[in-house]
């Protein structure tokens, strides 16, 4: 008697509280709180309330939305599922896209919940995700991706932790802590399933799971947790752990999904103590878990689903068969005004094509007779590029003689006359003999000195950089022209003909710098940028020259040069003034 007096004044109170709201707040929103807080009874006064009003398109499809929520928080998954679709196609035929996606999610997660395989939740998957991938929102995606995982939970564990880490990388974007550790919840429950078996892993996550709900006051989710860890517990054979776990989550008072956690946590608390053979404590929780099935009444509940999906399966088949037979219609139209336009397109084509084919001979004539004194041209050009080069080589080749002749010539004269000098007994031998080592030595340096100059090479051993540095050292003059090389990042040899070009390069560019360029200073900077460019600049403080008039011997040398890198896909870049000195860069790739 007492606890039906209790009874009547709770709900009394209850009904005050949501004619007081109803007084303060649009309906709707005071029924949204209320679900959201898990506030069942006055939820469900709220509700009856609300239905007997008018209501707008709009403020139906909410209302359906909010019942289902309502309906699947006392595990009534048949008609939450069946008040989801009343809601989705309300929102259809509003255009509320944002609103179908929505439902499309949580109609995936209750089918998964009751684990029916009869029911297909497929075509609301694929529906939100095609959204959700058009959107390109990081939340739908989020949501999307974690359903996607938890479908493949007990077909293909390896996949569904694959969509569920793409999943947290998505939410990830949001920073929702809470739903990342939904994602953690079910990562770690598919480590641990019977497939998998990564137990500690799903403990790790579980733990971060439960810190995230402890600090944001989730109770019922804190108890799923437990009720996690003690199935893992019992896979380890940590029995006493599980029991404690176990423990845990029944003492924490759940409003969300009582019904059915409460039936879950007694099954594994009946099994662990049949585990421990305490049978009399096993045999007890059975028959808790047999109250919870009673009123769950889950069979029933999901042939009520199957025959709701198969009826709204019928209705969206006739509204495509529907929307089919209009497109059909449509087609026919559209295809006789095809044929009309394809009939004078035809004619007109004709017409054209008979005009088009004349201009096409007319001009393929004219390109072959364009394309056959391109083609003279370029090889009148190739011959005059080949006698200017072998004229170029005739007189350096020239040159070399006369280098040889002047000055070879007459030391190897002093040097004969200095030797018959010897022979005279009445000379001064020891002063002769001095002069003709000078002679001979310098005889040497000539020699060395002009062959370095013409055919400086790269010693296999030593690499580009040590031969430029000593190419440098041998052309510098002191008080007259210094050559400076100056490297960065080129540490290691580069690919053995990549070295002889480059050195051929600078060499040509600092012999036209002694020949022409009357400079004091001589800079050589060799630049390799990573594992595939690098850069030299030749730099001098000489007189400079007009870069946009070439021309003789060192214009010469700078084309062939500049023809070399562009056949090795490289850029070349002159930068010279009258008195300004000159810049030189070269880029070449590796």
């Amino acid at each position: 008697m007492i606890l039906c007096k209790r009874k009547w004044v709770f709900l009394a109170a209850v009904f005050y509280t949501v004619v007081f709201s109803f007084a303060q707040n649009p309906p709707l929103e005071i029924l949204k709180k209320h679900i959201e807080n898990k506030e069942i009874e006055s939820s469900k006064l709220l509700l009856s309330k609300i239905k007997k009003q008018k209501l707008f398109k709009s403020q139906k499809a909410s209302l359906h939305y909010w019942e289902a929520n309502l309906l699947r928080l006392e595990n009534k998954d048949d008609q939450s599922y069946k008040s989801y679709l009343a809601s989705k196609e309300l929102y259809s035929e509003l255009d509320s896209i944002d609103k179908v996606a929505q439902i499309n999610v949580e109609i995936v997660s209750l089918l998964l919940a009751i684990d029916n395989p009869s029911t297909d939740y497929n075509l609301y998957i694929n529906e939100f995700l095609d959204y959700a991938k058009k959107t390109n929102k990081p939340e739908f995606l989020s949501q999307g991706f974690m359903q996607l995982g938890k479908s493949f939970y007990n077909t293909n564990p390896v996949l569904a932790i694959y969509y569920f880490q793409k999943a947290a990388a998505e939410n990830q974007k949001t920073k929702d802590e809470v739903y990342g550790a939904r994602i953690w919840q079910n990562m770690g429950a598919t480590f641990a399933s019977d497939k998998v078996m990564k137990l500690d892993s799903a403990l790790y996550l579980y733990e971060k799971a439960l810190k995230v709900y402890k600090k944001n006051n989730l109770p019922e989710y804190v108890s799923y947790i437990y009720i996690n860890k003690g199935v893992v517990f019992t896979k380890k054979k940590q029995f006493d752990k599980a029991i404690q776990n176990f423990m845990k989550a029944d003492s924490i008072p759940v409003k969300e999904f009582k019904n059915k956690n409460k039936e879950a946590l007694y099954g594994f608390m009946a099994n662990t103590y049949k585990e421990v053979a305490e049978y009399k404590k096993a045999l007890e929780f059975v028959e808790k878990q047999k109250v919870y099935q009673e009123i769950l009444n889950e069979k029933d509940q999901k042939k009520a689903i199957e025959e709701i999906s198969v009826k709204y399966k019928t209705k969206e088949r006739e509204k495509e068969n529907q929307s089919l037979k209009q497109k059909l219609l449509q087609n026919k139209i559209a295809l006789t005004a095809i044929i009309i336009a394809l009939f004078f397109s035809i004619i007109i084509g004709l017409l054209a094509f008979k005009n088009i084919s004349k201009k096409k001979k007319i001009a393929s004539q004219e390109k072959l007779l364009e394309i056959q004194k391109l083609e003279k041209k370029l090889k009148e050009n190739e011959i005059n590029e080949i006698d200017r080069m072998l004229e170029g080589q005739e007189k350096e080749r020239q040159k070399i003689a006369n280098e040889l002749h002047d000055n070879l010539g007459s030391l190897l004269a002093t040097l004969k006359f200095n030797f018959q000098a010897i022979k005279n007994k009445g000379t001064n031998e020891e002063l002769l003999f001095l002069k003709t080592d000078s002679i001979i030595d310098e005889a040497y340096n000539e020699v060395r000195n002009i062959a370095h100059l013409k055919n400086f090479g790269i010693i296999g051993k030593e690499g580009l950089l040590v031969s430029v540095k000593k190419m440098a050292e041998k052309m510098s003059v002191r008080n007259k022209t210094m050559f400076n090389v100056i490297p960065f990042g080129l540490n290691e040899r580069l690919e053995g003909n990549i070295e002889r070009v480059i050195f051929r390069f600078i060499q040509e560019l600092c012999t036209n710098c002694i020949k022409y360029a009357n400079a004091s200073e001589v800079n050589i900077y060799l630049n390799q940028h990573g594992a595939h460019e690098i850069n030299i600049i030749v730099e001098d403080n000489g007189i400079g020259f007009n870069s946009n008039k070439t021309g003789g011997n060192q214009g010469m040398g700078l084309k062939n040069i500049e023809a070399k890198v562009e056949q090795l896909n490289g850029t070349f870049t002159v930068d010279s003034g009258i008195s300004k000195g000159t810049t030189i860069i070269i880029e070449l790739p590796l």
